[in-house]
């Protein structure tokens, strides 16, 4: 992964450049998620994506800088609704800064994010139609979020959770994969990396769901997911299979009780069958990836998104 850390590293430089942080205490809060770290994977996979077309990454940097101030606009938000209290190790901008600033701070993101699209070294033409994908994007995401929270008040089946992961995590991801081919004015290449990224992230958010509960040091809070009772793949599964979860939805809850429920999701298969499911997304993601030019950039998007289903964190 020392060639993927490589570019994040690159990446990492172009977001103090892009997004500066000023003085104001709302641009603190703005970046406080930023600095925090990430793996940076959906600008990396955009870096790739040039990399396979022969193009030069630099010219649609400040887009890609665009995909991940959106998804950190994204993770701001969804905390607050979430109400968790830790992300990447810190804690939440809510947390730290108060409700008002952090859908603010979001809000800022989701603003600069548009204004650094146009500054891309591209024809004009070409960055009019990325900036209406992304805007079509974040509306997307949106929907996906409203399925993922009317989910703690409803029951819902796998496709029904499929539909929601594909708005709520796949389109990002898809963006991120296909706006280079925008950008650059490789139309025909859109449709074939705007599947690989819907079946690629919706692979990275049901293994998402599952390190939620059994993952290594994932710098949120354990088995928040239960705790709010979110249907996700693996709760759907095991309702299926009539087992009952002592801290689903209950808000408040001790350590054993989630242990315990942990052990159950473990024992009826329901954790397997959500690891086999991201696998078969992943598949299907590298299929398309076969149809690009065979070259180093896409043998390292390869191994990227079989890191995606392989990360323990």
């Amino acid at each position: 992964m020392i060639e993927i850390q490589k570019r994040a590293g690159i990446v990492d430089e172009a977001l103090k450049n892009y997004l500066p942080e000023k003085e104001l205490e709302l641009y603190k809060a703005a970046r406080h998620l930023i600095k925090a770290g990430g793996k940076r994977l959906r600008p990396v996979i955009a870096m790739l994506i040039c990399e396979v077309m022969g193009e030069d990454y630099r010219k649609i940097m400040p887009a890609i800088v665009a995909i991940e101030a959106i998804h950190n606009f994204t993770l701001i938000h969804d905390d607050i609704m979430d109400r968790d209290v830790m992300r990447r190790n810190v804690k939440t901008v809510h947390t730290l800064y108060g409700e008002p600033i952090a859908i603010l701070a979001g809000d800022t993101l989701f603003a600069e994010a548009f204004s650094l699209i146009t500054k891309c070294e591209v024809e004009d033409k070409n960055i009019k139609r990325a900036v209406e994908v992304i805007a079509d994007v974040c509306i997307k995401i949106c929907e996906g979020q409203f399925m993922d929270i009317s989910f703690e008040r409803d029951m819902a089946n796998e496709k029904e959770y499929l539909e929601m992961v594909e708005l709520k995590t796949g389109v990002l991801i898809a963006a991120s994969a296909s706006l280079p081919a925008i950008l650059f004015g490789r139309y025909e290449l859109f449709q074939t990396l705007w599947e690989y990224g819907i079946n690629a992230g919706i692979g990275f958010q049901i293994h998402d769901d599952v390190l939620g509960l059994i993952g290594e040091d994932i710098g949120k809070d354990w088995g928040s997911d239960l705790v709010r009772g979110k249907k996700t793949l693996v709760v759907i599964k095991a309702f299926e299979k009539g087992v009952k979860l002592e801290s689903f939805g209950k808000k408040i809850v001790n350590f054993e009780e989630i242990k315990r429920d942990v052990e159950k999701l473990k024992t009826c298969g329901a954790i397997d069958y959500a690891r086999a499911k991201a696998k078969e997304y992943i598949k299907i993601a590298k299929k398309n990836l076969f149809k690009l030019d065979e070259n180093e950039g896409r043998k390292i998007l390869e191994a990227l998104t079989d890191f995606l289903v392989e990360r323990k964190k």
